[in-house]
């Protein structure tokens, strides 16, 4: 398994018959490993295991929002609610 490489996995994963019980699960175990050292570089080019971070969305009643993926942030106030909020929110400004 130790000079196994991924290509030779590869090779070994598409005609399991033609290899021992022991060669795929060599092949596996280093197919396993690869895949999990390259898993954080297929799309952003991070190190696997680095959380990507998150950016920061802006402030919405009154506090701060942070998005990974975009988005928006919902208040999900009724329209009464609203209608409540716009007049406080006037009286204070007299």
């Amino acid at each position: 398994m130790a000079d196994m490489t991924p290509s030779e996995a590869m090779k070994i994963m598409e005609n399991p018959s033609d290899y021992t019980v022991q060669e795929r699960k060599d092949a596996k175990a280093v197919l396993r490993k690869y895949s999990a050292v390259t898993a954080g570089d297929k799309t952003t080019g991070d190190k696997a295991g680095i959380k990507a971070q998150m950016m920061r969305g802006g402030v919405a009643n009154k506090k701060v929002h942070m998005y990974s993926a975009g988005g928006s942030v919902m208040d999900n106030l009724t329209a009464g609610q609203k209608r409540m909020v716009r007049a406080m929110a006037a009286d204070n400004q007299k």
